[in-house]
């Protein structure tokens, strides 16, 4: 148990209802605990009381979930520029993803055709009996 009074926010990935309640479980157990709030919406999980922060995390990983601390600076409804940072859920694979230009649908070299096939309807072939769309006039 703590000295200090603190507030712990985590960055928890949960899927349904039946993951919020696994995470109100192991944070409940918690010595110390002051008062905590699940945002389902935000993946948010934050705990306030005299607790330390790594005893939280490992409980809410205990309990089977992936958890971080709160990568995000402020929060979204003061500081609004946050909102860009939890826009971006492109997950890269390796550090040099978008500086070698992966981040389009098509990868890969496809140059363009020097010339296309376009078809053109010549005035012979609009009257040919050959054509299935030809003048029925003729």
């Amino acid at each position: 148990m703590s000295n200090a009074m603190s507030i712990v926010e985590l960055l928890v990935h949960m899927d349904c209802i039946g993951c919020e309640k696994k995470i109100r479980k192991a944070i409940s157990k918690l010595e110390g605990v002051g008062s905590y709030e699940i945002d389902m919406d935000r993946q948010k999980v934050t705990v306030t009381g005299y607790i330390n922060q790594r005893k939280v995390l490992k409980a809410v990983r205990r309990s089977g979930k992936k958890a971080e601390f709160w990568p995000y600076p402020y929060d979204g409804e003061y500081h609004p520029y946050t909102s860009q940072y939890m826009e971006e859920s492109t997950y890269a694979s390796t550090y040099n993803y978008y500086r070698h230009g992966y981040n389009h649908s098509v990868q890969g070299y496809f140059p363009d055709p020097v010339f296309s096939w376009v078809e053109v309807d010549n005035a012979t072939s609009v009257f040919s009996d050959e054509n299935v769309h030809a003048c029925s006039i003729m």
